[in-house]
């Protein structure tokens, strides 16, 4: 980096060639643009395949249900961070391995995240051509309310399905059933449940945390 002298020169602004010219402090700087390491770019390290192939399979993890987590995550979207991204930090940092096969644990996904209360005592089980979820009525606790509408997700990435159950389920009733058709009954689904509650006011939902209740 260079400063060059005050004169009545005008001097240039911006990029010419492989010099980028700038104003700091007052003074005109010039510095050269850095190169490019054409090395990396074309002979990646082991740990740069690494990481590239940690994105792209996150990535692809989650492609499938990205309207779902649009959803969970709708308190925390911006222009630039959807629901993916949200979803995207906590499978990089706790479930993927890449010495394991599957690389990605479905038990470190989150659905959603928020203030609302969550689920208590959460359970799944399979019967046949249904799913049974249970919990415990917890409507009275915090701000919770016996209305508040279940967020249910079931998915199965060998097979990039989701089930996203389009009937409410509320908070007190304590329990929620979906049923499978003849295809969906023969596939195995991680599931997960949070709650919802609608803010009329915004228009929009707050949610709470969501729990992966296991595979079924």
């Amino acid at each position: 980096m260079a400063t060059l002298p005050n004169s009545n020169i005008i001097l240039p602004k911006g990029t010419i060639g492989n010099l980028v010219f700038y104003t700091l402090d007052g003074k005109t700087v010039v510095r050269s643009k850095p190169s490019q390491n054409h090395k990396n770019k074309y002979n990646p390290s082991p740990l740069q395949l690494i990481q590239r192939e940690q994105l792209i399979g996150i990535n692809a993890f989650l492609k499938p249900i990205k309207q779902a987590l649009n959803f969970g995550y709708q308190e925390f979207l911006t222009d630039s961070k959807k629901g993916m991204h949200w979803a995207y930090s906590e499978i990089n940092t706790k479930g993927y391995n890449h010495t394991k096969s599957p690389k990605i644990d479905p038990a470190f996904l989150r659905i959603s995240k928020g203030s609302l209360l969550g689920p208590e005592n959460p359970k799944v089980h399979r019967n046949g051509n249904s799913i049974g979820i249970t919990w415990s009525d917890n409507s009275t606790e915090g701000k919770a309310r016996p209305t508040d509408e279940a967020f249910i997700l079931c998915y199965c990435p060998e097979e990039a399905k989701y089930i996203w159950p389009e009937i409410k389920f509320r908070r007190n009733s304590g329990q929620a059933t979906i049923e499978l058709d003849t295809v969906k009954s023969t596939i195995s689904w991680h599931v997960y449940l949070a709650f919802s509650q609608i803010n009329f006011k915004k228009k929009k939902y707050i949610l709470s945390d969501s729990v992966y209740l296991g595979r079924v």
